[in-house]
């Protein structure tokens, strides 16, 4: 169908098992660097900075492989440094947000936020050719979802907190 987007590896089922791997291995190495991200800020700093990195990495390789590199990057390569640096600091933003509110906090919203935007983010990175390239979606997306997540977040700790007073309030318990 014209328009829809090829997979880079061959097959959907390939694409979509690569990214779900890569969400559960970033949420396992948030999960088990917790301790580390709730007490610096360096892990969570070096953190985002790989995942960014790694991410907007298999982007430009896909494309490059695959010779679908958009032609917007050499027509002006200033307007797409800064477009690849706004996608930069929402992708690092968004892994250091999730995994901050999780160490410190102990919210559980923003590592499953983390998983399905890691999920979606690396599926479309690996499709190419289509009506819009991915990170050009993202870069107007990306943004949304970091709000999304900063809004899930406060819910279930509004939520948790209200449950904590009315749970340990003696008399006042809904149960």
């Amino acid at each position: 169908m014209p328009g829809t987007p090829d997979p880079v590896l061959g097959s959907q089922l390939l694409t979509y098992t690569l990214a779900s791997v890569t969400s559960l291995v970033l949420v396992a190495v948030v999960y088990a660097t917790r301790r580390r991200i709730a007490r610096s800020w360096v892990p969570l700093a070096l953190l985002g900075f790989g995942y960014a990195t790694v991410t907007l990495s298999v982007w430009a390789v896909a494309r490059l492989a695959t010779d679908a590199l958009p032609s917007g990057i050499i027509e002006d390569p200033l307007s797409a440094a800064g477009f690849i640096a706004f996608s930069f600091a929402v992708l690092a933003g968004f892994v250091v947000v999730a995994a901050g509110l999780y160490a410190r906090r102990g919210l559980l919203v923003p590592l499953v936020g983390l998983f399905g935007f890691t999920e979606l983010v690396w599926w479309s990175f690996l499709h190419v050719r289509g009506e819009t390239d991915a990170l050009g979606m993202f870069a107007l997306f990306g943004p949304v979802l970091v709000v999304a997540l900063l809004l899930a977040a406060v819910f279930e700790y509004v939520a948790r907190t209200l449950w904590n007073r009315a749970t340990r309030g003696g008399d006042r318990s809904m149960t």
